[in-house]
């Protein structure tokens, strides 16, 4: 894949995830609006609590819904602001395991390869196959240890 087509996938992947993320927020809302106007006056919440929930409600849809699909459009426009927000975004994202992890190391492995680079600047991984062995050598005891309780 050339670098263009690894930047429009990854604008679409960002759509999605922010998509995915703030659709269930809304569904979320919806479905707590219903169960408070199902449920009879017998419970009722202070306005402290209402307001509280609205403001983390608003910063969750921020943070998780509204946020990928920004990264996603500075994907789309190939925009100066998007390296940074994007790096930042995919390292948070990590956490959602996997469907967060696998786009934040996608995002970040592109940023860090020669196609993003070249579009967005930057240095790229200068990493050796020596580098590589040496690396994996301090790995072996446990990959040894792994495939030997297999047996």
């Amino acid at each position: 894949m050339t670098g263009e087509e690894h930047n429009n996938t990854l604008a679409t992947l960002w759509f999605i995830y922010g998509a995915m993320h703030g659709l269930t927020l809304l569904g979320l809302l919806l479905l707590v609006l219903i169960v408070k106007l199902s449920v009879s006056d017998a419970i009722t919440l202070s306005g402290l609590w209402i307001a509280i929930s609205v403001i983390t409600f608003a910063l969750l849809l921020l943070a998780v819904g509204v946020l990928p699909l920004l990264v996603g459009f500075g994907f789309r426009r190939r925009s100066r602001w998007l390296k940074p927000s994007a790096q930042a975004l995919s390292i948070i994202s990590l956490i959602n395991i996997p469907i967060g992890t696998a786009l934040g190391i996608y995002t970040i492995k592109f940023f860090r390869g020669d196609p993003g680079v070249t579009l967005y600047g930057g240095k790229s991984s200068s990493g050796s196959e020596a580098e590589l062995g040496d690396a994996m050598r301090g790995a072996q005891p446990l990959m040894n240890w792994a495939n030997r309780s297999k047996s």
